[in-house]
């Protein structure tokens, strides 16, 4: 196949040892920066942005090969949904029906984590819309009434913008989905980040700020506790810019849990629709990654589990090699009627932004 170029969008086959015609890279180039994504999974393959001195780095962890991402087991970049994050007992209740989720995670399997590990949205192959004038890619899929246990027929799309003002870099990404019949959708993307450059070794030196009061502590398996517990005095307070690795060695119920970070904040000031601040993170290289949400809640994994000897560029990843940061609604929100809750229907469609604001 013959690679496509639009003004600033360069389509091309992804490099593969199978063959696989129809997964493709898009790269939408801007003076400076530069954003590397797939049809397959509306996945973020890399972010290429300068530090102070104008040299360029890749800060998106990932692989070289589609064929790496039909495993992917860290879900390196991937759109997940339309459950992003655990459920107990892999149910959704909703509207005094209880959806089943596929089980996938915990002790015996018994709760749901990202919807489908095996065959999720994002192992499918999206449609793929490219809007030159406005340097945009939005990708599609379409689900059945019942598909991943989930009611209605849904029509998901991930829009991806690259803009560029002097010498900041925007990545917008909004998710959207449309229903004919009431449905649960929470969406994220589990982009990773090390702001040294993708193969540059951990990130425990990179600065933290995020704008959050409390979060939500963790079982013994992970699901949400159910209680939303101040961040004040404990090592998930970072409402003052904090390194990364700084408590990751304390003693702490929570930690140990997750083997680190693995925690959903609750980010402050949530009102529907309205971008607000999240994460500012800072690296010792002289890069800044700036995020907004729209969504309740954002989840900090600090890649605990790591362990990937096959990245892009020959790289090698270890645990802490790289941060997600998924905006998300609270994890398990469909057993508690008291939070927020992501319900999509006809009248009112899902929709959720991020903005990742390199600097």
């Amino acid at each position: 196949m013959v690679s496509r170029r639009y003004p600033m969008i360069d389509v091309r086959p992804f490099d593969s040892f199978v063959n696989s015609p129809a997964a493709l890279t898009y790269t939408i180039r801007g003076a400076h920066s530069a954003i590397k994504l797939s049809n397959f999974g509306a996945t973020i393959l890399g972010i290429s942005v300068p530090d102070v001195y104008g040299t360029q780095a890749d800060v998106v962890l990932g692989y070289g090969l589609f064929d790496l991402y039909l495993d992917n087991p860290a879900c390196f970049g991937a759109s997940i949904g339309p459950s992003a994050n655990r459920a107990d007992k892999a149910e959704i209740p909703l509207n005094g029906v209880v959806y089943h989720l596929p089980k996938n995670n915990g002790p015996n399997n018994q709760n749901n984590l990202h919807t489908d590990l095996v065959d999720g949205i994002h192992k499918r192959i999206w449609q793929a819309e490219i809007d030159e004038s406005h340097n945009t890619v939005t990708f599609s899929i379409d689900l059945i009434d019942g598909e991943y246990g989930l009611p209605g027929n849904r029509h998901i799309t991930a829009t991806y913008k690259l803009v560029e003002e002097a010498a900041q870099s925007t990545v917008n990404l909004t998710y959207a989905c449309t229903t004919d019949a009431a449905t649960f959708v929470n969406m994220t993307n589990h982009v990773y980040f090390n702001l040294n450059g993708h193969d540059s070794g951990d990130v425990c030196g990179h600065q933290l700020t995020i704008q959050a009061e409390s979060y939500l502590p963790l079982r013994e398996d992970s699901v949400s506790a159910g209680t939303v517990n101040s961040v004040a005095g404990t090592p998930f307070d970072f409402r003052t810019p904090k390194a990364i690795g700084k408590d990751l060695g304390v003693e702490n119920e929570q930690l140990k849990i997750a083997h680190g970070y693995d925690h959903c904040f609750v980010i402050n000031n949530y009102k529907n629709d309205q971008l607000r601040p999240a994460l500012l993170a800072t690296s010792e290289g002289g890069r800044s990654l700036e995020i907004q949400i729209t969504a309740p809640g954002a989840h900090l994994y600090t890649g605990n589990w790591l362990d990937e000897a096959r990245a892009k560029d020959d790289a090698i990843y270890k645990p802490q090699a790289g941060f997600a940061f998924e905006s998300e609604f609270y994890p398990d929100c469909a057993h508690h009627a008291e939070w927020p809750q992501p319900i999509c229907t006809p009248e009112h469609p899902y929709s959720s932004q991020i903005v990742y604001r390199f600097f």
